[in-house]
């Protein structure tokens, strides 16, 4: 099936590949941008999230520090010895005497000192034995006979210890926090009176909600299913929450959206929520996700029409250029009919380039048929071989193989090092001139070098100098990257030393001057023959030195090309001069 869909795309003229390719990069793009926004709105829901935690949590930190603070006040109470000292005093006391009564008032006196000691604390209710309540500070809220009663159930399930009970109802919007005082001089624990605090919890949080960067609609407490206190001036219904002790959900409530975060806390068990209007948050970025889609269309549409004509006049060129293309090969090379069908003037851009060339190309080709065809067709299959053998497949699939490695390493520094280096050497490779300037061909060299250090690593060091006008001589393309890659052959892959390789480049005066050299175990006698004679094969898909010599004869009419070795290793020595050069060759193959 996908053969078949490629094949009937490929048959599509080229203005329907055109619109059809736009089309298909504009929807995917357009796909890429709202899968971006549906990213970049869940990550901000989150952050959002992680802003309303942070802010809930200020919260209930508050609360929770609050109710800490009257844990304290009423501990220390508790076990103050002149307040137990006053309080054993008045639990013996008759309650029908005047004397008790001066009693309670002495106790009043010290519990006054106490919530003086606390500044957080306004009032404080204590209840004695016998029922009578003694308000400390500012007027003590009153909770109601049910609240009371509660609390005191509350603090006889914990004897003697902290107790915490919230409103269950939000007209109330306290927290009543008591405890139970005994005796504790005597170890007794004898029943000495309830202190009760209620915590303004409306008013704390109406204080802080102010402060928040993004206030939210309403702000609710509960204690289980209960609610204690919200902000706005009508509660909703209890809010679909999960069990979860925080977490966050959009919910409907009433026909209308919400962002609903919570948090409970650990000390009391409380549960806050902030409640956002959904509209208010997301309203503008749907707005942008719709506007997004629409204009996408939009601009699909307009493109695709405008995209068709501009196509048209685009591939009437081509189509003309088919044409005559199609005539030369059906008419048996009548290169005057084809030439006749394409236009006189062509446009100055890549297409006209393109029909002017081939124009000259029939004319070029009809002169070789008729004066030179066979010697120029002889030419062209040499210079075929020699382009072919100028990539060696050995070397790119190693390249490509360290690049792979480096990647996956993460070395991201070489491998880039190493991508520069080979696109120069692929540019040059497959770059249509002969010829080259001896410095070209020294950074070729180097870019080739680069690869090899980053593959070798420490298994060879290699050192390049130049100097001199190198800009100035002429040199056959890779010259000196095929004399490196022998060097590095028998230097380095047959050698289990660290081997030094240098190469040399040195313009003076009327003389060039390439040496390579590399260290490593002599060339056998006779093999070093063959290799000055020319008579060994090159290793390899590799340019050969012969080849070097011969591409060189084409440019000096004399040079000198010397090869040795001995036991400081092997030396590959050209000097050239610049009256030896033929300057006619040199500037037809630039």
């Amino acid at each position: 099936m996908f053969q078949r869909a490629k094949r009937k795309f490929l048959d599509l003229p080229l203005a329907q590949k055109f619109v059809s390719i736009f089309a298909v990069l504009t929807l995917l793009s357009g796909a890429l941008m709202i899968g971006a926004l549906h990213l970049g709105l869940s990550v901000f829901e989150e952050k959002f999230y992680e802003k309303s935690l942070q802010e809930l949590d200020f919260f209930v930190q508050r609360v929770d520090d609050d109710i800490q603070n009257i844990d304290t006040l009423t501990r220390s109470i508790a076990v103050d010895t002149n307040i137990q000292q006053q309080l054993n005093a008045l639990a013996d006391a008759d309650p029908e005497k005047a004397s008790y009564y001066y009693l309670l008032t002495a106790v009043r006196s010290l519990l006054l000192e106490k919530i003086y000691q606390d500044r957080q604390i306004s009032s404080l209710q204590y209840t004695d034995l016998y029922g009578h309540t003694l308000t400390i500070g500012q007027d003590m809220p009153d909770p109601g006979a049910s609240r009371l009663t509660a609390l005191e159930m509350a603090l006889n399930a914990t004897p003697g210890g902290f107790a915490i009970m919230a409103s269950n109802s939000g007209d109330y919007p306290y927290i009543l926090c008591g405890r139970r005082i005994l005796r504790s001089q005597d170890m007794s624990l004898k029943k000495l009176g309830t202190i009760v605090v209620a915590l303004d919890v409306g008013n704390l949080l109406d204080g802080e909600i102010h402060s928040l960067s993004s206030k939210p609609s309403e702000l609710y407490l509960y204690n289980g299913a209960q609610l204690v206190y919200h902000s706005g001036e009508e509660a909703a219904a209890t809010l679909p929450l999960s069990d979860s002790t925080q977490g966050y959900q959009i919910t409907t409530l009433g026909g209308k959206k919400y962002f609903v975060c919570w948090l409970t806390s650990s000390l009391t068990g409380l549960r806050l929520c902030s409640v956002f209007d959904y509209h208010e948050i997301y309203g503008q970025i749907n707005t942008a996700r719709n506007a997004l889609i629409f204009g996408e269309c939009a601009i699909l549409v307009l493109f695709a029409w405008v995209l068709l004509h501009m196509a048209r006049l685009v591939t009437k060129p081509i189509h003309t250029l088919s044409e005559a293309v199609q005539t030369v090969d059906q008419q048996e090379g009548n290169f005057a009919a084809a030439r006749a069908m394409l236009p006189a003037d062509p446009a100055a851009d890549e297409i006209g380039t393109l029909t002017r060339e081939f124009d000259s190309m029939l004319g070029k080709i009809d002169t070789l048929i008729h004066e030179n065809y066979e010697k120029q067709i002889l030419l062209q299959e040499t210079r075929y071989k020699m382009l072919q053998a100028q990539i060696n497949p050995h070397f790119l699939y190693n390249t490509l193989g360290t690049l792979n490695w480096l990647v996956k390493a993460g070395n991201r520094e070489d491998a880039c090092k190493m991508i520069v280096s080979l696109g120069d050497i692929l540019r040059a490779a497959l770059s249509p001139r002969q010829n080259s300037t001896a410095a070209a061909d020294v950074q070729l060299a180097n870019s080739y070098i680069a690869i090899q250090q980053l593959r070798y690593k420490s298994r060879a060091h290699f050192t390049l100098t130049s100097s001199g006008e190198l800009e100035q001589w002429y040199l056959p393309h890779f010259t000196l990257q095929p004399l490196v890659e022998n060097a590095i052959h028998y230097g380095v892959e047959d050698s289990d030393e660290v081997c030094e390789i240098h190469v040399t480049a040195q313009a003076d005066g009327g003389a060039l001057t390439l040496i390579v050299h590399n260290t490593g175990a002599p060339i056998a006698t006779e093999r070093l023959a063959e290799i000055r004679t020319f008579t060994v094969k090159p290793q390899g898909h590799g340019i050969g030195l012969k080849n070097i010599y011969e591409r060189l004869s084409m440019l000096y009419e004399n040079f000198v090309f010397d090869f040795d070795s001995d036991e400081s290793g092997t030396t590959v020595k050209i000097v050239l001069r610049q009256e030896e050069l033929k300057t006619q060759t040199t500037h037809t193959n630039e």
